[in-house]
């Protein structure tokens, strides 16, 4: 449609990756010590979830965009 879905885009992921975080805690919390045996495949996901937080993009440049782009502030690095 030629628009610029960056807006959008960030803010998903972003989203995402926080919802993930937050339910591999909540999992952990759940499970206790059972949590970190590598049986489970719980420490697995859990160590997953923090990934989703830095990679392909960091949440810190995803914050960085969502100021320099769509609040209009200057821009950080």
């Amino acid at each position: 449609a030629g628009v610029n879905p960056g807006e959008e885009a960030n803010m998903g992921k972003m989203l995402a990756a926080e919802a993930s975080w937050a339910a591999g805690e909540a999992c952990v919390q759940t499970h206790g010590g059972f949590g970190f045996a590598e049986e489970y495949d719980i420490e697995r996901k859990f160590r997953e979830t923090r990934l989703y937080q830095v990679a392909p993009i960091s949440t810190n440049l995803i914050l960085s965009y969502l100021g320099e782009h769509v609040l209009g502030m200057p821009r950080s690095y």
